[in-house]
């Protein structure tokens, strides 16, 4: 994962988490529930860019490790 996605995905964690809590303590059902999405969102995104990462990696090693072997 990018440097540059991972700050969005956390970024976009971190502002879902104020906008729960602004909206808790406010008593704002919308703005509350708003911040629970951006929350998730955020974090769905960095385990997907993880996953996609992790498949990389393992497909890049195993091309070096099997190669190009006809079928």
């Amino acid at each position: 994962m990018s440097v540059l996605e991972r700050a969005k995905s956390r970024s976009r964690q971190l502002v879902g988490a104020a906008k729960q809590e602004f909206g808790r303590r406010t008593g704002n059902q919308r703005l509350a529930a708003s911040g629970r999405r951006d929350r998730v969102v955020g974090s769905v995104r960095e385990t997907t860019n993880e996953v996609r990462d992790w498949a990389t990696t393992a497909a890049r090693d195993a091309r070096r490790r099997f190669g190009n072997r006809p079928r």
